[in-house]
């Protein structure tokens, strides 16, 4: 059973694994690409459940990647599905320029599945951090994102401040911003049960803050099912599912440009 509780049924462990992404953060700093178009696009997967096979991540990773307009990845957790997955899934995002014309950057955030037998210590090893920001700079224009950690089905309150202080010194600065975790704020089809939501005290008091500073996309994942709901004039997407084997599997690219347009692509 998919439940948030598996792990921890408080905050605890979130608030420790956002104090260790802060402080690996501290020591390696945060990213800035630079594209040389304003209308870039990136590529968004999630929900890999990665086990002894890497088909689909595979073929996401080579599409990016021979893609001449876009220039990173995103990856919205549940990149693995059980103990040593990461080592599995790892080498398919190593750059092979047998198949692949550039070596673009892809980005993380950590899933409930990710965290199942202590794997978080695998995840770090590989990816550091999963609580972050990184700026993508293009010739006339900048835009901000933002990874949150919601494995546990939370922020936590440290985590929540440390969001609300970027948006408040940083977002006046950037044409676009997009927020991606893996928890999914909204859920309007029941066929995935029992996954599970956000708290709805904690959803409010996001939503406000997505609002407030003008968030532009909020993509998520953890749900398999495809869903794109606009609230409070944020557009909050959850993406689907690329697990191999899986019925009807997506991807998502988005081109960032005056609006941010996006399509979903059938693996």
């Amino acid at each position: 059973m998919d439940l948030v509780g598996f792990i921890a049924p408080t905050s605890t462990i979130t608030e420790q694994r956002f104090e260790q992404s802060m402080a690996w953060n501290m020591e390696h700093g945060y990213k800035s690409l630079n594209v040389p178009i304003d209308n870039y696009k990136f590529y968004v997967g999630t929900d890999i459940h990665t086990a002894t096979t890497v088909n689909n991540i595979t073929t996401f990773v080579t599409a990016l990647r021979n893609d001449s307009n876009a220039y990173f990845g995103i990856l919205t957790g549940d990149l693995v599905h059980q103990k040593g997955g990461f080592h599995v899934l790892m080498p398919t995002l190593n750059f092979n320029p047998a198949t692949q014309a550039r070596n673009d950057t892809i980005f993380a955030t950590v899933g409930n599945h990710d965290l199942y037998f202590n794997q978080w210590e695998d995840y770090r090893t590989y990816w550091g951090t999963a609580t972050y920001w990184f700026e993508v700079k293009t010739p006339n224009y900048q835009d901000l994102f933002i990874s949150l950690d919601t494995g546990n089905g939370t922020l936590g309150s440290k985590q929540f401040k440390w969001l609300r202080s970027i948006l408040e010194t940083k977002r006046a600065n950037y044409r676009h911003c997009i927020v991606y975790t893996h928890t999914h704020l909204f859920k309007e089809d029941d066929s995935q049960f029992p996954t599970s939501n956000m708290p709805l005290e904690e959803t409010f008091e996001l939503t406000e803050l997505m609002r407030k500073h003008n968030v532009n996309l909020f993509l998520q994942g953890h749900d398999h099912t495809r869903e794109v709901v606009r609230y409070k004039d944020v557009l909050y997407i959850v993406v689907g599912r690329m697990l191999d084997g899986a019925k009807e599997p997506y991807y998502m690219i988005a081109t960032c440009d005056e609006t941010i347009n996006y399509k979903f692509i059938a693996l």
